[in-house]
């Protein structure tokens, strides 16, 4: 769809923003499952027929919604020290994608090479470019940052959603567990320990306690890699 120009507004009741917006707000609320061209239509007073003047198809529209959220991304000040301004892109994705849950399946899913995807990316390589890093290890870097964002946010929704079905907090969660854990405290006491100590923590803040430490962690190598140069 990029590839095509926009086509110029059809119906002053109606734009393409406001159709990507819409969808946005529907995804947000119930995933991929509440979205149709449809429903869309709905939202906005409109007729079904009306929207394929702007979109295509439901896809299309994903592929809208897809960047419109990775235009929230902030990108960090050009004059910023590379791994501040890597670790502030870094956790500003994490917020979008936190904010938009949706977006995970969708990165992989669809073809991102709308203009905030492009932006995003050339972004993140101008930052790596800057601090020493070229050729296939400049993707490799780049993509190594971005993998961290998407493995590290994917646990985290998955912990949030544990702790939705289960209707209590980690604490009450674990005691309702007591049986099982009982039988991992005796064959794995590390991991008993470990759980123990965390049962309390509030797990918002120690989610981003940890992608801050692993983001650390990866940017140490990436300055460990480039002094090896």
């Amino acid at each position: 769809m990029w590839l095509r120009p926009e086509r110029p507004p059809r119906d002053r009741r109606l734009e393409r923003e406001q159709i990507v917006g819409v969808a946005v707000a529907i995804l947000d609320a119930e995933g991929h499952q509440g979205l149709s061209m449809r429903r869309v239509a709905a939202e906005l007073g409109v007729t079904a027929g009306a929207l394929y003047w702007y979109v295509a198809n439901k896809n299309e529209m994903l592929e809208l919604a897809l960047d419109a959220v990775l235009g929230e991304v902030q990108v960090p000040d050009p004059d910023m020290d590379w791994r501040q301004a890597l670790a502030a892109l870094a956790h500003s994705h994490r917020r979008m994608l936190l904010r938009h849950p949706w977006v995970l399946t969708d990165l992989t899913a669809q073809p991102n090479l709308g203009p905030n995807a492009l932006a995003l990316t050339e972004a993140g390589l101008t930052i790596l470019a800057g601090a020493g890093f070229a050729d296939a290890d400049l993707d490799a870097a780049l993509a190594a940052v971005n993998d961290h964002v998407i493995g590290a946010v994917a646990a985290e929704l998955a912990w949030r959603a544990t702790m939705r079905t289960a209707e209590t907090g980690p604490g009450e969660w674990l005691e309702q567990a007591e049986g099982y854990l009982r039988r991992i405290r005796e064959n794995h006491p590390m991991l008993a320990r470990r759980m123990a100590a965390t049962s309390d923590v509030d797990v918002h803040t120690e989610s981003e306690r940890r992608f801050a430490f692993a983001l650390d962690c990866l940017l140490d190598g990436l300055a460990a890699r480039l002094r090896r140069r």
